[in-house]
């Protein structure tokens, strides 16, 4: 647990109630939490999930924020015919269009709107560049190209600062991948570079303290994912789960124990399949179990979501 900030991490406040302790975001204990995982350049499931945070911030006093866990940007290069089923519902990258996208959303709603950095977002600021979908050139030297000069390095400039863990209000975790950092440590954490990972393979990356585990791993056993907990605990309050994507999960979600949820809001799933989560950032969650389907974790396409159990049920 977080006893006393370094002076060098004391936090930055944002008058939505949020605050950031150098890479450590922190929602407060407060309002609603959407929550969603690795877009990959899919424009119409980042709309999908905008709907949903208006609608709360267009209700009641308007409390809401919204979270992004890494993963907005590099998407298939497949045309429609020869897309592989393994990748879900068939769309079109448009990674440059949902970047623009998330930035004028984060100016409209200021403090309000928050992406984690993933491993495809550190491919442009200091980590190997990824190759899933596009090898010679790769991913990230596509997008910057598409970009253009100065709206890539803007772009640089914005993934820097992403953070790289957020606590949401009163007890839940959010990273990108696995949390299997094996020495927690708050202040390293929350001062981690990002840079001078560049010609590491992703084999190696996957060793580097911190950034490595945080951002490539698939799988966390109970220990860590408890150590890293405690370690990133803030004002006393305890935190009891993590929740994450990175590692598509066919069915829309999966608890690993009590402290472990991961979940897929778009990338690799069929739209039936996809779910986001709706947090109340004043409940204290007691574990993974205390998210449940149809009330904090919701289909991204409800009438898409409401076929599948209907051809399900007649199936039996």
């Amino acid at each position: 647990m977080v006893d006393a900030i370094p002076p060098a991490i004391e936090p930055t406040r944002f008058a939505s109630g949020a605050a950031r302790y150098g890479k450590v975001l922190q929602l407060p204990a407060r309002g609603r939490a959407i929550v969603c995982t690795d877009l990959h350049g899919n424009l119409g499931d980042f709309e999908q999930v905008v709907a949903a945070f208006r609608r709360h911030r267009g209700a009641g006093d308007g409390e809401a924020f919204l979270l992004f866990t890494g993963d907005l940007v590099h998407g298939p290069s497949y045309a429609e015919h020869r897309w592989p089923e393994h990748l879900g519902t068939f769309y079109v990258d448009r990674s440059k269009e949902l970047l623009a996208a998330f930035f004028a959303l984060g100016e409209e709603h200021p403090g309000r709107v928050f992406s984690l950095i993933g491993n495809h977002e550190h491919s442009h600021v200091g980590g190997p560049e990824t190759r899933k979908f596009h090898k010679d050139p790769s991913e990230t030297a596509y997008l910057e190209r598409a970009l253009g000069p100065a709206a890539a390095r803007r772009t640089q400039l914005a993934f820097a600062d992403f953070p790289i863990a957020c606590v949401l209000g009163t007890g839940v975790v959010a990273t990108h991948g696995a949390p299997r950092v094996l020495d927690p440590d708050f202040a390293r954490i929350a001062t981690v570079d990002y840079g001078g990972h560049e010609t590491r393979s992703i084999r190696d990356m996957i060793q580097v303290p911190i950034l490595g585990e945080l951002f490539w791993c698939r799988n966390a056993g109970p220990l860590a994912v408890r150590r890293l907990l405690r370690c990133l605990e803030l004002g006393g309050v305890r935190n009891r789960l993590v929740v994450y994507g990175h590692d598509p999960v066919r069915k829309g979600y999966l608890r690993e124990g009590a402290e472990q949820l991961c979940f897929s809001t778009s990338f690799g799933l069929k739209d039936a399949n996809k779910v986001y989560l709706d947090l109340d950032l004043a409940r204290p969650y007691a574990s993974a179990r205390s998210l449940r389907y149809g009330q904090e974790i919701l289909p991204l396409y409800p009438e898409a979501a409401s076929r599948r159990r209907a051809r399900a049920s007649s199936a039996e």
